[in-house]
């Protein structure tokens, strides 16, 4: 949904251009997801949304981690920048995605299995659930996130994976 600020914009009618921060967290080789299904087949989302105009990669992704988690997160890594390309509903998008890493301790790993999902801002039905490392770098959309799970090397990818999920 578009919010006041939001770097998101149409340069043409059926063309939108996004800046947007991700939150890898992950707890001992797991990493937090939202499953989709597309084409038969297990995706995965993760947390995260639009910066705003005048905020940091890194502020985004926290705000972005209070709103969807209800964290305050210590520790973020930057972990890469992904310039994505696809089709959603007959809309051309461009976006920028800043990736962000965030290995939790044992105690918010269960606070994040419990979720009070009706406190947070998040669409009706979202789940998030812990699903394996390696289990998730198959699935996970955009693909080039795949990448990014663990914290290390800095990645600039570039995906033109096709049509988006809904």
């Amino acid at each position: 949904m578009q919010e006041d600020q939001d770097i998101r914009y149409f340069v043409h009618p059926d063309e939108r251009f996004n800046v947007r921060a991700v939150l890898i967290v992950t707890h001992a080789g797991q990493v937090l997801v939202t499953p989709r299904t597309q084409g038969g087949k297990q995706r995965f989302v993760v947390p995260g949304g639009a910066v705003k105009f005048g905020e940091t990669g890194e502020a985004a992704a926290r705000r972005e981690a209070l709103e969807e988690l209800g964290l305050a997160l210590a520790t973020l890594n930057l972990t890469g920048l992904i310039e994505a390309f696809f089709t959603l509903n007959e809309t051309a998008y461009h976006q920028l995605l800043m990736v962000y890493q965030s290995e939790v301790d044992q105690a918010t790993f269960e606070q994040l299995a419990n979720l009070d999902m009706s406190a947070l801002d998040l669409p009706a039905g979202t789940t998030l659930v812990w699903q394996p490392a390696a289990t998730v770098a198959t699935g996970i959309l955009p693909k080039a996130l795949g990448q990014c799970l663990t914290p290390g090397t800095f990645h600039h990818l570039v995906d033109r994976r096709g049509t988006a999920i809904k």
